[in-house]
């Protein structure tokens, strides 16, 4: 079997490849579930690879391929395909040509670090301990792409024993990768409150009921349950994004809307802010003369990292990188990754590692969701794609 160096130098000589295939996906980016040309383009570069056994439009845009090796036993990697609604403001000679959109969030060198593993793979022949699962999301940033593709089967034929991902992450050094150990991603569920109060003159607010000030004492009291009702060893946070009301300055408004999340790791600390929601807030608003409809709606769980996949990942890691090339995150994030759905509803062993990108001499500096946000392809694409290949390689032979 090829060993470490020599996927650490295919990866290094794979470079210019990497870094075509990533700045063409970074100027043609789709939105989620609709990532038709990114799809054919993955597609097209697995079949120069003379990978054959590839299926497409699973979950409906979503690619899964086959590496093959000797054995029956498998594995999974994945990455997600899709782009964000925002317009490109980092000046690169390859932004975004599509306007309004742009790879926000890494989604694009996902992509090509998972191409470039399909590559470095795929010349591994019968030395490849058994099968890797390649699957390529669509739909990430809010469609639960992974739902739709393990609904239409991308876990089958064969089922993985374990499956990984590996994310983008501005505040660590690029050429590193991040372990978390247990929690990595949190719960996301969405929030839509809607106050409903009467309309009446400013000059006579007793003939009716403010709903813009029962908004002010319903966004408190939720606040101050989080903070003073709930285990503050817990971790969670509710954040409220918008509020909408009133017509004119001296009408009293009649409705309020506010939506936002609720983010949380143990489910006792959210099911009590779903209930205190659903039951205490509406009664408290009622109580002063108003009524309120909440809509709550689950979105993705909460990820945990498997001990013995996250160990795996963390040899295969040191070997490329040596031990000053990975880092033990000590704290998960409170963002939301449907990657969970594999794990939850696939119920397979996961992982997620997380890819530095952080190179403050070269402004690499920015968050994801942002509109400035890149990465330096050169040095962050080929230790991805080295880590991916080698993170299978290394679970297959557990």
């Amino acid at each position: 079997m090829p060993d470490t160096h020599w996927m650490k130098q295919r990866a290094e000589e794979l470079t210019p490849q990497l870094v075509a295939w990533r700045r063409h996906l970074h100027m043609h980016p789709e939105p989620s579930m609709k990532e038709h040309n990114t799809a054919a383009f993955v597609v097209e570069r697995l079949r120069d690879m003379g990978i054959d056994e590839i299926e497409e439009g699973i979950g409906e845009t979503g690619v899964v391929a086959h590496v093959r090796g000797e054995g029956d036993r498998c594995v999974a990697l994945r990455a997600d395909m899709d782009a964000l609604e925002l317009t490109e403001q980092t000046g690169a000679e390859y932004a975004s040509t599509v306007e309004g959109m742009m790879h926000a969030c890494g989604h694009d060198a996902h992509t090509t670090c998972l191409l470039g593993a399909a590559a470095i793979l795929s010349e591994m022949g019968d030395s490849l301990s058994g099968i890797v699962k390649l699957i390529f999301q669509p739909g990430e940033e809010g469609e639960a792409g992974a739902l739709r593709m393990i609904e239409d089967g991308c876990l089958e034929d064969p089922a993985p024993e374990a499956i990984v991902a590996a994310h983008v992450q501005p505040d660590l050094q690029q050429g590193t990768v991040g372990l978390t150990r247990g929690f990595v991603t949190a719960q996301s569920d969405s929030i839509e409150i809607a106050i409903l109060g009467e309309s009446s003159h400013a000059a006579r607010p007793h003939q009716g009921a403010d709903a813009i000030s029962l908004a002010a004492q319903a966004v408190t009291a939720l606040q101050h349950f989080v903070a003073r009702c709930t285990d503050p060893i817990h971790r969670k946070v509710v954040t409220l994004g918008t509020i909408r009301g009133g017509t004119r300055r001296n009408i009293l408004a009649d409705r309020v809307e506010i939506s936002g999340t609720v983010r949380t790791y143990e489910r006792e600390t959210r099911d009590a802010i779903i209930d205190f929601l659903g039951n205490r807030l509406r009664t408290l608003v009622g109580e002063l003369g108003g009524r309120m409809e909440v809509t709550i709606s689950e979105g993705y769980p909460s990820l945990w990292n498997e001990d013995w996949v996250l160990d795996h990942a963390g040899d295969a890691a040191r070997e490329l990188l040596g031990d000053e090339g990975v880092v033990d995150m000590q704290y998960p994030s409170m963002g939301s990754e449907d990657f969970a759905f594999f794990q939850h509803v696939g119920e397979i062993p996961a992982a997620m590692l997380r890819l530095g990108t952080r190179d403050e001499s070269s402004g690499f500096v920015h968050a994801v969701h942002t509109t400035h946000f890149d990465l330096n392809d050169e040095v962050v694409l080929p230790v991805g794609a080295a880590i991916y290949a080698n993170t299978a390689v290394k679970l297959l032979q557990r």
